[in-house]
């Protein structure tokens, strides 16, 4: 749904979105399904399938010829490759959508799984607040899912997605076609309920739940 936001032509282009190859096969089947154009660019294998910010301005490049770049898609932790992106290259991909002007999707359901003691995850939200204007400033989107991380059961339906930034009157065409939806099942909403509201220090299963 927020996708569709971006679909329309500016100066006879199309508008575009960089996700990263390898990828969720969902995001490329949103941008077929939606009439956007997909701008890949590519992960590197060999150092543990970083994110080369020289590699987001190649796309970003070849892109622009034949459409208008407008979001930069960010999976971190990554799915399917597992990397973790280190904070100053998070920093490094703000600075680089802020010259852009790309609006940043940060999908960050894995966010509690990472299991290297020497990986830490960072949320774009945090690292763009601590950098200060302009990078604060920018608009981003930030996704989480019950259905991922805390349960590994697909089944269990269940998300929410922050937006930061965004304009007021956006805001509200997008909660507009998101109440046009069907809601999720009584037990994804349960789950959800739990995860927003996780036990306190001094509650008994806070202990269990950490």
């Amino acid at each position: 749904t927020f996708l569709k936001l971006f679909n329309e032509e500016l100066n006879g282009k199309p508008s575009g979105v960089m996700i990263p190859i390898p990828q969720y096969p969902l995001y490329s089947a949103a941008l077929a399904e939606f009439g956007l154009t997909q701008i890949s660019y590519y992960l590197n294998e060999d150092q543990r399938w970083s994110l080369d910010i020289s590699e987001l301005e190649r796309s970003y490049k070849e892109a622009a010829v034949h459409c208008n770049p407008r979001v930069l898609v960010v999976i971190n932790p990554g799915n399917p490759t597992g990397q973790v992106l280190t904070r100053s290259n998070i920093e490094e991909i703000i600075k680089f959508a802020q010259k852009k002007n790309l609006f940043i999707l940060a999908d960050e359901v894995y966010q509690d799984n990472v299991y290297d003691k020497d990986s830490s995850f960072h949320a774009f939200k945090k690292v763009m607040t601590e950098m200060g204007e302009p990078y604060s400033k920018m608009e981003l989107a930030s996704f989480m899912s019950i259905s991922k991380g805390y349960m590994g059961e697909c089944g269990i339906r269940g998300g929410y997605a922050e937006y930061l930034n965004m304009d007021p009157e956006v805001m509200a065409v997008l909660q507009k076609a998101i109440s046009a939806m069907l809601c999720p099942t009584v037990l994804g909403q349960v789950v959800m309920d739990v995860v927003v509201n996780p036990p306190r220090p001094d509650e008994p299963s806070y202990k269990e739940f950490q």
